[in-house]
C-alpha cells in the first residue's frame, strides 16, 4: 500500500487475508450477538450482503492499486486506520464477552453497556469506510488532503446510509396498515414491550399495541395473547403493566400470558423463535408500524417466518419523526452488526 509495498506482494496478500478474516470474525460476532451459530448463516440477509459488499470493495481497490503500481506516500494513513479497525473489532469482541460496569446507567432508553458497545461498532464502521475511501480516492488520483477527504466522505456516507434507512422505514410502514389477518385457531398475538411511564402507567405506544391485540382477540383472529418485556430499574415489567391494563378493561385473562425476561426487540424475537414457533403457532407480532420494519429484518436474520400487525398509534409530527430517526439508527446498527 505504500511505496515500499509496491515490491512486496506478501504484505498485500497479508492485508487481504486479514480483511477476509475480519469479515468472517464480524459474521461470527453478529451471530453471537443473536445467540446463533454460523451454521445458521444466511447470505441473503441484507446486512450480511452489506458487510460483504464493503469487504469486496476494499479488496478490489487494493488489488487495483497494486496492479497500477501508482501509490502515493499518503498511504501510511491506511495502515493507521487498518490497525485501528483491527483494534476496534477486538475491543468489540472483548466487551461482548466481559461484564461491563455501566449496566445501571440509562440514556435514551439504552443501558450504558449497550451504548459503549454501540460506540465501538460505530468507530469500527467509520474506520472501515475511511480505509475504503483512502483506497478509491487514490485510484481516481485524488491526492490533496487525502486523509481529510476520506474521513469527511466516511462521515457523509454514514449519514447517507441513515437517511436511506429512514426512507426505507417510511416506505414500508404504510403497507402494514393494509395487512389483514385471517382467522386461524392457532394464531397467537405477541405484543412487544414498550416504555412504561411513572406510576407504572403504559405509555401511548404500549397501550396502542395492547389495544390492537385486544381488537384482534375480540375478532377471533388470535386465540392467545403473549405480553413481553422486562423492566428498567424502579419500574414494573412492561408485560405486567400491559397485563394490568387489560385487566382494568374487565377482559378475561385466561388466554393471556406474560414474559418478563426480555429487554430488547432482538431478545423478544429470540423468545418467539425458541418458545412459540416450536409449538406450531402462527405468530402475529404486534407493534408500531415504524417498528415492524426492523422486526421483520431480525426475523429474516433468524430464518423464521412471522406475521405482523400494526397498532393504531397516533403521534404528533415531532414525536413520529423522533421515533423514526431512532428506529432508522437501530435498523442500521442491526444490519451492520446484528445488535
Amino acid at each position: 500500500m505504500t511505496k515500499s509495498n509496491k515490491n512486496n506482494p506478501y504484505l498485500t496478500a497479508v492485508i487481504i487475508f486479514v480483511i477476509i478474516i475480519n469479515l468472517t470474525f464480524l459474521y461470527y460476532i453478529k451471530y453471537q450477538n443473536q445467540n446463533l451459530s454460523l451454521n445458521e448463516f444466511n447470505l441473503s440477509s441484507f446486512g450480511n450482503l452489506l458487510n460483504l459488499f464493503l469487504a469486496v470493495s476494499l479488496i478490489i481497490g487494493i488489488v487495483i492499486l497494486v496492479l497500477k503500481r501508482n501509490v502515493n506516500s499518503n498511504y501510511k494513513s491506511f495502515y493507521i486506520f487498518f490497525i485501528l479497525n483491527q483494534i476496534s473489532i477486538l475491543l468489540i469482541f472483548g466487551s461482548k464477552n466481559t461484564t461491563l460496569p455501566f449496566g445501571n446507567i440509562y440514556l435514551l432508553g439504552q443501558s450504558g453497556d449497550k451504548l459503549l458497545i454501540g460506540s465501538l461498532f460505530t468507530f469500527y464502521a467509520f474506520t472501515y469506510l475511511v480505509m475504503i475511501f483512502l483506497v478509491w480516492l487514490d485510484i481516481i488520483k485524488t491526492k490533496n488532503i487525502l486523509i481529510i477527504r476520506a474521513m469527511f466522505n466516511s462521515a457523509l456516507s454514514m449519514l447517507f446510509i441513515l437517511l436511506f434507512v429512514f426512507l426505507f422505514i417510511i416506505g414500508k410502514e404504510s403497507g402494514f396498515k393494509k395487512i389483514s389477518i385471517t382467522n386461524e385457531k392457532n394464531n397467537i398475538g405477541v405484543v412487544l414491550g414498550a416504555a412504561v411511564w411513572k406510576g407504572n402507567i403504559p405509555s401511548p405506544s404500549l397501550a396502542g399495541r395492547v389495544d390492537k391485540a385486544i381488537s384482534l382477540f375480540d375478532q377471533n383472529k388470535i386465540s392467545k395473547i403473549f405480553l413481553t418485556g422486562s423492566n428498567a430499574p424502579g419500574e414494573m415489567a412492561e408485560s405486567e403493566v400491559a397485563y394490568n391494563y387489560i385487566k382494568a378493561k374487565n377482559i378475561n385473562t385466561k388466554e393471556i400470558f406474560i414474559e418478563k425476561e426480555t429487554t430488547s426487540t432482538n431478545e423478544q424475537i429470540r423468545y418467539i423463535k425458541n418458545n412459540l414457533l416450536t409449538e406450531k403457532y402462527n405468530v402475529i407480532v404486534i407493534s408500531d408500524a415504524y417498528h415492524l420494519v426492523r422486526i421483520l429484518e431480525i426475523a429474516k436474520f433468524h430464518n423464521i417466518k412471522i406475521q405482523v400487525a400494526a397498532s393504531e398509534l397516533s403521534q404528533s409530527f415531532e414525536k413520529a419523526l423522533y421515533n423514526k430517526i431512532r428506529e432508522a439508527l437501530a435498523l442500521t446498527v442491526f444490519w451492520f452488526f446484528a445488535i
